[in-house]
């Protein structure tokens, strides 16, 4: 059974997308689209279907949608025009207060620029999503250093993300996905920031908590060696 479906999904950004989305269909080029009326085109009919436990990579150039489609699936943006099914749920349908507790649980996000929050120590930026669940103060630090450990940051913890290196923080930033217990990881550009050998190690360190929990990643990136 798919994890994640997402079906005929069209996103245009503009004034007016609704009155463009018939020349999209139609096969008008994204530049004749720019050109004439001003908007642009991020998705154009994508459908894709992710299984439970697979890392799904999705690879592109600069500006091709991949950082338009991840956002889609947690409703950070709305599509003109589709669907997003997760666990057998149409996302489109959820209402604000079910949408808060579908990304309170459901999924994580890991970003390319770390997202951190800089007045928060390392323990506190772990356990963020917990507080926010509500979860009490003494569980969420528990749950959070686990999470320190799995990602090689302990002695770590009460440091602020201005102590740390671009690859500690981005640490930071997996443990911190990690810390909810998702079943869903979403990863935009989460390593491209980063410096070659760090990258690598992420990734190796990636592999191997993903051969543990056996989470439903989906991955973006731009680098072929990365996708591969």
């Amino acid at each position: 059974m798919a994890k994640i479906e997402v079906k005929n999904v069209y996103k245009i950004f503009g004034t007016d997308p609704i009155d463009i989305l018939p020349q999209v269909k139609e096969g008008a080029t994204k530049e004749q689209i720019l050109e004439d009326t001003g908007h642009t085109v991020g998705l154009d009919n994508v459908s894709i279907s992710v299984e439970e436990g697979e890392t799904f990579v999705c690879m592109g150039l600069s500006g091709s949608g991949k950082s338009t489609l991840i956002r889609h699936l947690n409703r950070l943006i709305d599509p003109t025009e589709g669907e997003i099914i997760v666990n057998d749920t149409n996302v489109m349908q959820l209402s604000e207060k079910e949408l808060i507790e579908f990304r309170k649980h459901e999924m994580s996000m890991v970003f390319q620029r770390f997202g951190l929050f800089p007045h928060k120590t390392v323990m506190q930026n772990i356990a963020y999503g917990l507080e926010i669940q509500g979860m009490e103060l003494n569980e969420r630090n528990k749950i959070a250093m686990v999470q320190i450990e799995s990602v090689g940051l302990q002695g770590f913890e009460n440091q602020y993300p201005s102590q740390l290196s671009g690859g500690m923080q981005q640490r930071v930033g997996l443990a911190r996905a990690l810390a909810t217990n998702p079943g869903i990881l979403l990863m935009d550009e989460a390593f491209s920031a980063l410096d070659p050998l760090i990258r690598s190690d992420m990734q190796k360190q990636l592999l191997e908590l993903q051969s543990e929990l056996k989470k439903t990643i989906f991955f973006i990136t731009h680098d072929l060696d990365e996708s591969l």
